[in-house]
């Protein structure tokens, strides 16, 4: 059943319009694109609980680093007018509402020039990362009795000290700068809900099984880039968004930022060791890189090349990114229409019988955050948002290129699709949010991103 939107309140807390409300020529003229990088390294220096299975693991040594990449976004017109934003992309599960809070708390000391409601925090969805507070899943990964093993609430406040000094340090780094998009294609999200001839889903299901019918959703393979350059043309930073959690090594007992640590280290040896990568999540509720059939060929396959199967994945984006790269170069402007609405809005809530049994943040309201950068739309939802609400977003919104990034500010779990509700399983039998809540959070960021062309 969908709702209108007049039955639920929609609160508009900010919005912040630096230019005349024309096309791109006139506010051209105006406002010229200023744009700092950062990153820095957000791993544990002690044993962890790594949180994203159904039991606890405690981290026996650090694979490969967790970093925060920081990207600092303003405009200035010569009226004195701006508009602003950080974008901050993290090796870590989730974001946890009072962690973003407590970082706007810093960056409004720190960043007096800075309006802290303007910070986007998003998590890459890593399962090899530590939680931020011990009530996170309940007891599941309470570590009250390992010796020697950090807590999470104690990394939680390591968290938040080292995002703001990324944060800082990329806005006091802004210089003028170019952006450019482009769309490239990589196989790497995966639908993971096998679906069988009794309408019964499950994640992960056996595909062997004779009255397996198919799998339940869409996947997306498309590779969405955002290029940064300063006035020498030299390519500074990238924003990477596709539709794949990360979460190709999710069982380990050890500190990972998985397959984006090795994207990270291929685009480094291909491009440049200073180029910033930040990654964003599209909607991938429904999705991550594991296969359920076909296995074997591809397995086969990764053995031929000499790659694992993480190398494997970030050779196939590091493939879309550098296939494109020379046509980016082409559509490089100075000075685009850039505007940033932050949005708070309260969606209907599932039945309580659907309620997870692991810790959300409140979902009364909802922080979303709706850029326009030229041609570009990044709206922002903080949940595990199943596919096809992405594609119902990018198939209505009047953006060429539209960008979405889940997992973003909040935690507010699994949003599936009635579809997937019939079916039931993991991930859509236990929600805060479900298909209603869907629509509206739809209809809502549609609505929000035909707003900045107007």
């Amino acid at each position: 059943m969908r709702i209108g939107m007049g039955a639920w309140a929609v609160l508009v807390t900010l919005w912040c319009c630096p230019c005349g409300m024309g096309g791109t020529e006139g506010q051209s003229a105006e406002s010229r694109l200023y744009v700092g990088w950062s990153r820095v390294d957000i791993t544990p220096d002690r044993p962890v609980a790594l949180i994203g299975q159904l039991h606890k693991r405690i981290s026996e040594r650090v694979r490969d680093p967790l970093t925060a990449t920081a990207l600092a976004i303003e405009t200035r017109s010569e009226g004195g007018r701006s508009e602003q934003a950080i974008l901050v992309s993290c090796d870590v599960l989730y974001i946890r509402k009072s962690i973003v809070e407590k970082i706007r708390e810093v960056l409004k000391t720190k960043l007096p020039d800075f309006d802290a409601d303007k910070l986007v925090l998003n998590a890459t969805h890593t399962h090899t990362a530590p939680g931020f507070a011990e009530e996170d899943f309940g007891n599941l990964y309470d570590v009250s009795k390992d010796e020697g093993v950090m807590p999470a609430s104690e990394y939680g406040e390591f968290f938040a000290a080292r995002v703001a000094q990324a944060a800082a340090q990329a806005w006091e780094r802004r210089e003028p700068a170019g952006v450019s998009w482009a769309l490239g294609h990589a196989v790497v999200g995966m639908n993971r809900r096998a679906r069988y001839f009794d309408g019964k889903a499950i994640m992960y299901g056996v595909t062997s099984r004779p009255d397996f019918a198919g799998l339940e959703g869409y996947e997306d393979h498309g590779v969405e880039m955002l290029f940064f350059w300063d006035e020498a043309g030299k390519l500074t930073g990238i924003i990477v968004n596709l539709a794949c959690t990360s979460q190709e090594t999710e069982g380990l007992n050890e500190v990972s930022a998985d397959f984006w640590h090795d994207v990270r280290t291929e685009l480094h040896t291909r491009l440049a060791a200073d180029v910033h990568v930040l990654p964003q999540c599209a909607a991938a509720g429904d999705l991550s890189p594991h296969l359920l059939y076909r296995s074997k060929a591809e397995e086969a396959m990764v053995k031929r090349r000499g790659l694992s199967n993480r190398q494997e994945i970030a050779r196939r984006i590091v493939d879309a990114v550098t296939d494109i790269l020379p046509l980016a170069r082409d559509g490089v402007t100075t000075r685009p229409i850039f505007r940033h609405a932050t949005v708070r809005v309260s969606l209907p809530p599932a039945p309580s019988t659907a309620a997870p049994f692991y810790t959300t943040d409140t979902i009364a309201p909802v922080e979303l955050h709706v850029l326009r950068l030229g041609d570009v739309a990044i709206a922002t939802n903080p949940f595990e948002l199943y596919l096809d609400y992405g594609v119902r977003i990018e198939a209505r919104s009047p953006a060429i290129l539209t960008m979405l990034v889940q997992l973003s500010c909040q935690h507010c779990g699994y949003l599936p699709t009635e579809k997937a509700v019939a079916g039931g399983g993991y991930s859509a039998d236990k929600y805060v949010v479900g298909p209603e809540g869907g629509q509206v959070l739809v209809d809502e960021t549609v609505r929000q991103i035909e707003a900045l062309w107007k």
